[in-house]
């Protein structure tokens, strides 16, 4: 495969994966919206319990769907790596993304949920949130 080829597929693995990105932020909405319904007392304890699920689920595709986003650019960056290794000439664009962060730290290609150490704080910060708006109970106001 060639640099163009090893480019495009990187770029179609983006887009798609911008597109899958999309559909889990409007669950996560969704769930926020279901865990400020059952919030408090408003809910029952079996409501509370589906509404986590529910949240919990979304948010593990959420860190699914990053960590394919950083698998696509860690693999586009080994091939461009072993196409520079074989001797062939590199483009500007293809030297440009050797020379960005990603290029950097890539070493074995696997996928991994817990890679990218923001994302994972990203999600963190998601589940806190979510779990405090479902289970902490509401202060009555006098």
């Amino acid at each position: 495969m060639d640099q163009y080829q090893t480019l495009t597929l990187m770029q179609m693995a983006l887009i798609q994966n911008a597109i899958f990105s999309m559909g889990v932020f409007f669950l996560l909405w969704v769930a926020f919206r279901f865990a400020v319904r059952v919030q408090g007392a408003q809910g029952t304890v079996v409501a509370k319990v589906l509404v986590t699920g529910f949240g919990l689920f979304v948010i593990w595709q959420g860190m699914v769907i990053f960590a394919s986003r950083m698998f696509a650019l860690h693999s586009a960056t080994k091939s461009l790596q072993s196409i520079k290794a074989s001797g062939q000439a590199m483009s500007v664009q293809a030297d440009a993304f050797l020379g960005t962060p990603f290029a950097a730290k890539v070493g074995d290609l696997q996928f991994q949920i817990f890679g990218d150490p923001l994302s994972t704080i990203f999600w963190l910060i998601c589940t806190l949130m979510l779990l405090t708006v479902i289970w902490k109970p509401i202060k009555p106001s006098n």
